[in-house]
C-alpha cells in the first residue's frame, strides 16, 4: 500500500511540475529542460511528439532546434 501511495505522490509532483512549467516558462526554457534532464528522448521520439509534450507546434520546435543548434 505504501509503495503505491509513494508511485502515485512521486507521478502527481511530476505532473504537477510539468503543469507549472507549461505557464511559467518559455518554449525555448522547456526544450533546453527537457533536453538537459532526458538527451536519450530527444534522440529517440519524434519531433511530433516532443512538440506535443512540450505544448508548442511542429514549426516552433523547428525552429528552437536551429537556434540551439547555432549556440
Amino acid at each position: 500500500r505504501e509503495f503505491g501511495r509513494a508511485i502515485l505522490v512521486k507521478g502527481f509532483t511530476e505532473l504537477k511540475g510539468r503543469t507549472l512549467s507549461m505557464i511559467t516558462e518559455s518554449a525555448e526554457e522547456r526544450y533546453a529542460g527537457l533536453l538537459a534532464r532526458r538527451p536519450d528522448v530527444i534522440q529517440n521520439a519524434s519531433l511530433k511528439h516532443i512538440a506535443s509534450f512540450l505544448g508548442i507546434t511542429d514549426t516552433s520546435l523547428s525552429r528552437i532546434r536551429k537556434e540551439f543548434s547555432k549556440k
